[in-house]
């Protein structure tokens, strides 16, 4: 019955088909690249062509526009695709030649964080990168060493390692997390629909009977089928890993056992939920609404601790919180299953209160259809 449903058909095979790979082309290049900036160039001195070499030598930004006046900043980025401006003032060489402190101003187009971010870091990169060398090559110029005016000029070194995803590469990590929230999004779905279904289309007593009239049976029965459909779309995701190059620091045993229990508490909560709720349509709504909100509580876009305190607690709620959690402890940062415990303990709970949910539901309903047909053959 469920293949044969057109919903269930575009849930199962078109959405991981099509929609999967297309969200991980979208991100293929996993960063950004000589990002467009534009340049006013008041100094017209040899330190000023420097920091422009710089730029332009620089993976993150390329110099595509020359800025004339100050005026020009005004409305410059209504009418301009650049995404910063590189503002060196008058007198910018002969001032840190004589030692007094002066600035260059960098104002960028952040309305997209994303290019924002990339060009404030790249921005102080490059002026601690050209200010520590001017100093280098004036304490040179004094009679030190170039070890030593190294010495003098960074006193103290900070050697920053970004660990687990060094490249800061969007692929690595939003591809992940936009394919593994729409894998509860289907599964959940699929167990929306599973019980309600049935009694819509007048099947509940074939079904029984199918099930040796054992309410387990039915429950048992139709997770195996989500739970099963579930992996094979788990299984397609690390395909999808290993196309786009998508690294993970951990056995592939780990990670599928991870998915196995988040699709089986996905599944179970559905269930749940179709098992309450008998209209479809109604279970759908609450469905899609729950599950809507799973990517933004989960604390993928922004960190559950420092939401408000209703919405940190929503996010508990939330089988892809705690699925979320592990998945980067043994993906990304390559711990052993022991490291996720309390995750994989929560999602075990949700498959708990799920499957016992389900159950008495389900034997509500069967004994009140027992008794209204006691009622009817009495009639």
């Amino acid at each position: 019955m469920m293949i044969k449903s057109p919903t269930s058909r575009i849930l199962i095979f078109w959405i991981p088909l099509i929609v999967f790979t297309l969200l991980a082309g979208i991100y293929s290049a996993g960063t950004l690249r000589k990002v467009p900036v534009a340049v006013l160039d008041q100094d017209h001195s040899n330190l000023s062509r420097t920091l422009i070499t710089y730029l332009n030598a620089s993976p993150d930004t390329k110099v595509t526009t020359y800025v004339n006046s100050e005026e020009q900043l005004k409305d410059f980025f209504l009418h301009h695709t650049e995404k910063a401006i590189y503002c060196f003032p008058h007198g910018l060489e002969k001032d840190v030649l004589k030692g007094k402190s002066t600035e260059v101003n960098v104002l960028t187009n952040s309305t997209n964080i994303i290019y924002g971010n990339i060009l404030k870091r790249n921005a102080y990169r490059l002026i601690e990168t050209v200010s520590g060398g001017v100093l280098i090559r004036k304490l040179t110029a004094q009679g030190l060493t170039p070890r030593q005016a190294r010495h003098l000029a960074l006193p103290i070194a900070v050697n920053a390692k970004p660990l687990f995803n060094p490249e800061y590469n969007y692929l690595y990590y939003l591809v992940p997390g936009l394919l593994t929230v729409l894998l509860q999004m289907i599964v959940f779905f699929m167990g929306a629909r599973s019980i309600n279904t049935e009694y819509k289309a007048g099947n509940e007593e074939e079904l029984l009977e199918t099930a040796n009239h054992r309410i387990i049976n039915i429950i048992i029965g139709k997770l195996l089928v989500y739970t099963s459909i579930g992996m094979v779309i788990a299984l397609f995701i690390s395909i999808l890993f290993a196309v786009f190059g998508i690294p993970y620091q951990n056995n592939i045993g780990a990670i599928l056992f991870l998915f196995f229990l988040f699709i089986l508490a996905s599944g179970s909560l559905g269930m749940m939920l179709s098992a309450l709720v008998p209209e479809e349509i109604v279970a759908l709504d609450i469905a899609l609404f729950y599950n809507s909100s799973a990517f933004i509580f989960s604390g993928f876009t922004f960190p559950v601790m420092g939401m408000p305190l209703f919405d940190s607690l929503w996010a508990q709620f939330i089988p892809y919180t705690h699925f979320l959690g592990a998945f980067f402890k043994l993906s990304q940062m390559g711990t052993s299953l022991a490291f996720a415990q309390d995750e994989l303990l929560i999602l075990a709970a949700f498959i708990l209160v799920g499957f016992f949910t389900t159950y008495l539901a389900l034997s509500l309903k069967m004994k009140n259809n027992i008794h209204s047909e006691i009622i009817l053959t009495k009639a």
